[in-house]
């Protein structure tokens, strides 16, 4: 049971705008705090956006903040939202279930249950459950916009 990189990106955002619950952040700088790619980024904002987790706003003060208060997060939904399907072997998707085992085979039903715990156990915790008391050790929110380059000092 592993999730896309597309769900780790959505659950890291969150827990990112969580941490700074009073302030607009740009996309530039949840990429550049996590060392990924920028254009998958707005794709990823973009779907928690029309999911209802993220609000956008546009223009020289905008950015990214939080929809809804971390408690009200449930990290099963959010995984649910993002990821495609939960096809945890060929034989789940109907149109791939080739394998000559299926008729005697029980592995796709413990891979079920084991499913369906795994996602209760996701569905039990919200988004400030995760989220440290205090943020972690050397995280300091940088505003991309306020870095000078060099030779621009003051």
């Amino acid at each position: 049971m592993q999730l896309t990189s597309y769900t780790d990106y959505a659950l890291r955002v969150l827990l990112y705008l969580a941490m700074f619950p009073e302030q607009q952040v740009k996309i530039t700088e949840i990429a550049d705090f996590f060392n990924i790619s920028r254009n998958h980024l707005v794709k990823v904002v973009h779907q928690l956006g029309s999911k209802g987790f993220v609000k956008t706003t546009r223009g020289r003060g905008g950015g990214l903040s939080l929809q809804r208060t971390p408690e009200t997060i449930r990290i099963g939904e959010v995984v649910r939202s993002m990821e495609n399907h939960f096809n945890w072997l060929e034989c789940f998707d109907p149109a791939q279930q080739n394998c000559r085992l299926l008729p005697t085979c029980g592995l796709k039903h413990l891979l079920a249950k084991a499913g369906d715990t795994y996602l209760q156990m996701l569905d039990a915790a919200t988004l400030a459950d995760v989220l440290s008391s205090s943020a972690p050790a050397g995280l300091a929110r940088i505003e991309t916009s306020a870095i000078l380059a060099p030779g621009n000092a003051p």
